[in-house]
C-alpha cells in the first residue's frame, strides 16, 4: 500500500511470522530513495539487528497507534556473524545462526515444513527471529518429528570434523 507517496504496511493485527513476511516482501520492492513505513503493535526487536546487517537503516518511534518503523536502503556493509566457539543444536538454537554455520541445513528445514525459508529474501530476515523450538510450535511439528529434525541437524555438526 502506498501512503502519501511512501510504501506503508499496517501489521498490528497479524500473528508472527506474518509481519516479517509482509515486511520482507515490501523490502524486495523498495526502490532507491524510498522509505518503507511499517506500523506494528510490537517494537520489532528481532528485525532491527538484521536490517542493519542487510544494508538498511531505520528509525523507530512509539506512537499512539503503536510502533512506527521507517526503513530505507543504507550504504552500510553487511556484517558477518561470528561463527567461532561452541555451537549447540537444540530447541534454543537460532535458526538464522544455524543456517549461517550450516547452509546445508536449509534443505533439511524445508523438508520438515519450514517452506518460507525457500524465499531468499525471507531467508535473510525470518530465521534470525526464531529459535528451532519456536519454529516447531509455528509449524506444529510433533515431538517425534522435532527429535528427528534435531538428529538430522546434529549429523551436520558431527560431519564437520575438528
Amino acid at each position: 500500500m502506498i501512503f502519501f507517496g511512501m510504501p506503508f504496511l499496517d501489521v498490528r493485527d497479524l500473528e508472527p511470522p506474518q509481519p516479517l513476511i509482509k515486511i520482507t516482501k515490501a523490502l524486495e520492492e523498495l526502490k532507491e530513495g524510498e522509505v518503507l513505513e511499517v506500523l506494528g503493535s510490537r517494537p520489532f526487536v528481532h528485525l532491527l539487528p538484521r536490517l542493519r546487517e542487510l544494508g538498511y537503516s531505520y528509525e523507530l518511534k512509539r506512537t499512539e497507534e503503536g510502533y512506527l518503523l521507517k526503513i530505507w536502503k543504507s550504504d552500510r556493509p553487511v556484517r558477518k556473524e561470528d561463527l567461532e566457539g561452541e555451537f549447540t543444536i537444540d530447541e534454543n538454537t537460532n535458526v538464522g545462526k544455524l543456517l549461517d554455520r550450516y547452509p546445508e541445513a536449509l534443505e533439511i528445514l524445508v523438508r520438515y515444513g519450514f517452506t518460507p525459508l525457500k524465499n531468499p529474501i525471507l531467508r535473510k530476515i525470518l530465521p534470525y527471529t526464531v529459535t528451532l523450538g519456536q519454529a516447531k510450535r509455528i509449524r506444529r511439528l510433533s515431538d517425534d518429528k522435532f527429535r528427528q529434525l534435531l538428529e538430522e541437524l546434529r549429523k551436520l555438526q558431527r560431519n564437520e570434523g575438528p
